[in-house]
């Protein structure tokens, strides 16, 4: 039933408008979490990686402006207006994850810190050598002059 339930003050009696609206604000949060400079999170990531705020934001709003309008056309509009049900989205938010690194994406650089760090991991040890003893007992330059000297 729709319009106003003088009973109990709601707008609507239906469980899937309030779910579907709470679903939105969540998603909103997050969204504006991720990037804006003013977020608790945005500050700690820039203080302790000693990455400059402009570039942080530049890099995060890459990302989340257009995952954040995608959701809301194909997501929340779709999903709002009753063109399709809310697991169909799920199935077309995957579909276009998998087109985008299909089409844009790119393999790491085989010089890449990632590939250094995951190929020593899996390779060399370096699990345990990092929680050895003699690493633990080590200062901060020390612990940053053993790691680079195993990559």
């Amino acid at each position: 039933s729709s319009g106003i339930n003088a009973e109990y003050g709601h707008l609507t009696d239906d469980e899937e408008v309030y779910l579907k609206t709470i679903a939105a604000a969540c998603s909103s949060s997050v969204f504006g979490n991720l990037c804006s400079p003013i977020a608790d999170t945005t500050i700690a990531g820039v203080l302790f990686t000693g990455c400059p705020m402009l570039d942080h934001l530049k890099v995060m709003s890459t990302f989340c402006i257009p995952i954040g309008v995608l959701s809301l056309l194909l997501g929340d509009l779709m999903v709002g207006l009753n063109l399709y049900p809310f697991w169909a989205s799920y199935l077309v938010a995957l579909l276009i994850i998998v087109l985008v690194f299909t089409l844009f994406g790119r393999s790491p650089r085989r010089d890449s810190l990632a590939r250094k760090l995951l190929a020593l991991v899996r390779g060399s040890g370096m699990a345990r050598f990092l929680s050895s003893s003699s690493f633990e007992s080590s200062t901060e330059e020390e612990k940053t002059r053993l790691i680079q000297d195993n990559l």
